[in-house]
């Protein structure tokens, strides 16, 4: 190869190409609406999740007007499983610890619901 081919053929190599985009005007975009079944389906789904998020803030709330008494005995936890046994506690600190718990685990399962909640 002589001087002049490998200068054009290394400039070739050295320049991008170029290319075309073929932009079709004209395009209709198609939207599906969901059979009125679906959308009823919604409706109900979204009901359920309404008033799981009421009961839910519900309970909240009756948890905050709840207080513990100072005398450390104002309070009392029971617990009882499916076969009828039951646990009992009238510690305050236990009892406190409990109620932190139960709050917390409604503030997230409201914060799942919500964030379920789409329209």
């Amino acid at each position: 190869m002589n001087n002049t081919a490998k200068k054009v053929e290394a400039e070739s190599k050295e320049q991008p190409k170029a290319s075309l985009e073929v932009v079709k005007k004209d395009e209709k975009v198609v939207i599906e609406v969901p059979s009125l079944e679906k959308r009823i389906q919604k409706v109900e789904d979204l009901s359920m999740l309404i008033e799981k998020w009421r009961k839910l803030t519900e309970t909240r709330r009756n948890l905050q007007t709840f207080s513990l008494g100072a005398d450390g005995m104002g309070a009392t936890v029971f617990l009882r499983d499916a076969s009828g046994k039951e646990f009992k506690t009238s510690n305050t600190p236990v009892v406190s610890a409990v109620m932190d718990e139960i709050k917390t685990t409604l503030d997230e399962k409201i914060k799942e619901v919500e964030d379920q909640i789409k329209f």
